[in-house]
């Protein structure tokens, strides 16, 4: 991801993060909040309403107890020749008092609908305010009803729904009376015995249904009057409830105290089904005595965040807005910041592909201008410096390559087109010249493998092989790679040289073809394994690398020619020689340094391990030979090795080391091999049994 678009999205994280933290927070808080105020404007309705209700029952009952008191009202009761007219006459003369429905001077929050004077015996009505002693018949139903009034207290105010009066009128005008329009219609009854009758009045609910109906703080909140009997009277119901129709409404009547609101919960309301909030009060008592009624608060809890999120809303809807500014604030300033960087990097770009004059320019006395001079400065010493390299490689005869691992291309110096005549289509390794190169058959099975190890990120010191050339000629090459690691320890590339070594192998093939053979066992002879020491001497510091020399001499060889014959000892001389250049073909060049005694010449011992060529021959030497006289004959043999590292000693000197090393294994019991080097006298261990011949055990270097 590019640094600008990184910027961006960790600004934004930074705006939007908190935002929505802030907005989660808030969210919570406001909720709380008007949770909080919800249950306040509750309990202050609970509250206001229980004095007004409480103070509207106090009239109610001021005025009843007044009407009850009037001696009028037991005259008509007792009197069975009164006119039909004094009822009316008498409650007209109450009226005036300002209590009763027609007055002119009525209070409308303390209406009187009907007053009635019942019979405690029968419990049938002696007269009431309509048709003052006309009374129709009374059914059973309106006996039981008006019992049920009388037996209750003096002064009582109770909810009573059932309608008593139209069953005492059979005229159509009630019917269209407004106060006989719905059998339900809420009562507010009150009785006060006097001897053997009972004054029943009536009340008009109208001023204490519109406390229960008007009384709304939120939707679905109810105002709910709960009687001493059970009944209640609120938004949706107004009437007597039978305890199995009570609901949760109890839970109010069970918990409400005395100008205290307490808070009802896990209860239901008839018109709610979520969860809500409840609060329960109970109302003084009007009289000495009575049970007193109970006033609830109820509203759904959801309704409380209504408001609150409208407010959330808008304080989102701010923060958003404010985001999106900072957003876009911060949008430019990255832009601003990143420009710089912008242009280190188009510099840089240039840089790579070979535009060695692009500089950045510098744009300010800050941390920018300071990394500008730093890399201006830095490619001023690179182009310094590559142009010394070039300089120095261009002199150079040798070819420089380098194999990038991390993008797997291959770069060659500009001298490689003075001996090869290759042109790559592009730098990958699929199409470079160390893949493409036209190797020599008896060398190119070993090259590829090189070639193999160095792309698994083996360890390549280096080898040599026969390319063709810019004129369609092998030469002989020497190629010698170092490997670069980074700080993990894989490659990160290999650099490599490809040395032309083509006269000195001529030189050396020169001497090969003067050189004279040994006529017994076909190798060279003295001077000539001398003389290949020699070049191989020469040849050292071009390599840069070592050779060992082996000096081999058969055990006991007088045995042979004592025992058999000569013709069986030259045999076994015969198979020594074979022995030897079997193993070391390839890699080195043998010859018969005089009777019993031969010397082996090892190159690049780095690779061939000088004391595995010794532990070989002796090996194959253990396996033995049938001769013609058909004896199975083994032969043993002592070697001695010293390894070369540099071209200040003379062949004689190295022959002698070998020698030395030699001598010091027949000394000390034959058939093993020691290496003597420079400085050094050999330390032959004792003896060496067959597993060590055969390659089983490690011979160090020997010392003195």
């Amino acid at each position: 991801m590019k640094i600008k678009s990184l910027l961006i999205i960790v600004l934004a994280c930074f705006v939007i993060i908190p935002s929505v933290a802030f907005a989660c927070v808030a969210n919570i808080q406001m909720n709380d909040l008007a949770l909080k105020n919800y249950r306040n404007t509750a309990m202050t309705m609970a509250e206001k309403q229980s004095f007004n209700i409480t103070q509207y029952f106090r009239l109610l009952s001021a005025s009843a107890q007044q009407i009850a008191d009037n001696p009028d009202l037991l005259d008509i009761s007792t009197k069975n020749d009164v006119p039909t007219s004094r009822p009316l006459e008498i409650f007209s003369e109450i009226s005036k008092q300002g209590n009763f429905e027609g007055s002119s001077t009525a209070n409308e929050n303390v209406r009187i609908n009907r007053i009635m004077i019942v019979d405690n015996a029968t419990y049938k009505p002696v007269a009431y305010t309509d048709n003052g002693t006309d009374f129709p018949d009374v059914s059973d139903n309106m006996v039981s009803t008006l019992k049920n009034i009388c037996a209750r207290k003096d002064g009582e105010i109770t909810i009573y729904s059932s309608d008593v009066y139209t069953q005492f009128s059979d005229n159509d005008s009630a019917k269209d009376d407004p106060l006989f329009e719905k059998s339900t219609e809420v009562k507010l009854v009150t009785k006060y015995k006097k001897g053997d009758y009972s004054v029943v009045i009536f009340f008009n609910g109208n001023a204490l249904k519109a406390y229960t109906t008007s009384s709304q703080f939120a939707n679905n909140s109810d105002l709910i009057l709960i009687d001493s009997n059970g009944s209640i009277m609120h938004s949706s119901y107004r009437g007597n409830i039978a305890d199995n129709q009570f609901k949760d409404y109890a839970k109010f009547t069970q918990n409400a105290k005395e100008n205290t609101p307490t808070q009802v919960d896990n209860y239901r309301t008839d018109s709610q089904s979520k969860p809500s909030i409840g609060y329960a009060i109970k109302l003084p008592a009007i009289n000495e005595g009575e049970d007193s009624w109970t006033l609830a608060v109820s509203a759904e809890t959801e309704k409380a965040y209504i408001q609150s999120g409208d407010a959330m809303g808008k304080i989102v809807g701010t923060i958003v807005f404010v985001s999106i500014l900072f957003i876009a604030g911060a949008i430019v300033i990255v832009f601003i910041i990143t420009k710089p960087i912008k242009m280190i990097e188009e510099t840089l770009v240039k840089v790579h592909r070979g535009d060695h004059e692009a500089r950045i320019n510098v744009i300010a006395n800050n941390e920018y201008g300071e990394i500008a001079r730093t890399f201006n400065d830095l490619i001023d010493d690179i182009v310094v410096s590559e142009g010394r390299y070039r300089t120095i490689i261009e002199m150079s005869d040798n070819i420089i390559f380098e194999w990038n691992f991390k993008s797997n291309d291959v770069f060659f110096s500009n001298n490689f087109n003075k001996k090869f005549s290759y042109r790559a289509p592009s730098d990958h390794f699929g199409d470079s010249f160390l893949l493409k190169v036209k190797v020599h058959p008896e060398d190119n099975e070993r090259y590829h493998k090189d070639l193999e190890k160095l792309s698994k990120g083996e360890e390549f010191t280096g080898n040599e092989y026969r390319w063709k050339n810019i004129y369609g000629d092998y030469i002989w090459i020497l190629l010698r790679t170092a490997t670069i690691r980074d700080r993990e320890g894989n490659i990160a590339k290999i650099v490599g040289v490809i040395v032309d070594i083509d006269r000195a192998k001529k030189s050396e093939k020169l001497l090969t073809e003067r050189a004279s053979y040994d006529s017994l066992t076909g190798l060279y002879n003295r001077e000539s394994i001398e003389r290949t020491i020699d070049n191989e001497i020469e040849l050292i510091n071009v390599r840069k690398s070592e050779f060992a020399i082996l000096f081999i001499d058969v055990d006991d060889f007088k045995i042979y020619n004592d025992k058999y014959s000569h013709a069986t000892g030259d045999q076994v001389l015969k198979f020594v020689a074979n022995t030897i250049n079997f193993i070391i073909k390839g890699f080195g060049t043998a010859g018969r340094y005089g009777g019993d005694e031969f010397v082996a010449c090892i190159r690049n011992v780095e690779t061939n391990e000088p004391t595995r060529v010794a532990r070989d021959i002796l090996a194959g030497l253990k396996e033995g030979f049938t001769s013609d006289n058909g004896d199975k004959l083994s032969v043993n043999a002592s070697i001695g090795i010293s390894v070369i590292k540099d071209a200040s000693l003379h062949v004689d000197e190295i022959i002698g080391m070998a020698d030395d090393a030699m001598y010091k294994i027949k000394k000390n019991g034959k058939s093993n091999f020691g290496i003597l080097n420079k400085d050094s006298v050999p330390d032959i261990p004792d003896s060496v049994d067959e597993e060590d011949v055969l390659g089983g055990s490690d011979t160090s270097e020997i010392t003195e």
